[in-house]
């Protein structure tokens, strides 16, 4: 049973690497689309990844600009449609 769920993680894993690749993000961007999902502002972000805003701003503007979308709403939804978090 537990090799089953083990399975299935790891199918998930691998899939949303393959999503995450599909548009180019990287580790730590990946980390802030996920921070974004779950509702955290810039501010929050940065003390949870330990930088400053202003990295994470350009992190999120990336974000904005690989997954095509205008703000963090539509950040959001395509993430969890895609997979991505």
């Amino acid at each position: 049973m537990k090799s089953s769920s083990a399975s299935k993680n790891l199918s998930n894993s691998t899939k949303n690497t393959q999503n995450q690749n599909k548009y180019g993000l990287s580790k730590r961007e990946v980390e802030v689309l996920q921070a974004i999902a779950h509702g955290l502002s810039n501010r929050e972000i940065a003390e949870k990844l330990f930088l400053t805003e202003g990295p994470v701003k350009n992190y999120v503007s990336n974000i904005y600009s690989k997954l095509d979308v205008k703000d963090r709403f539509q950040a959001r939804l395509k993430a969890q449609k895609e997979g991505l978090t």
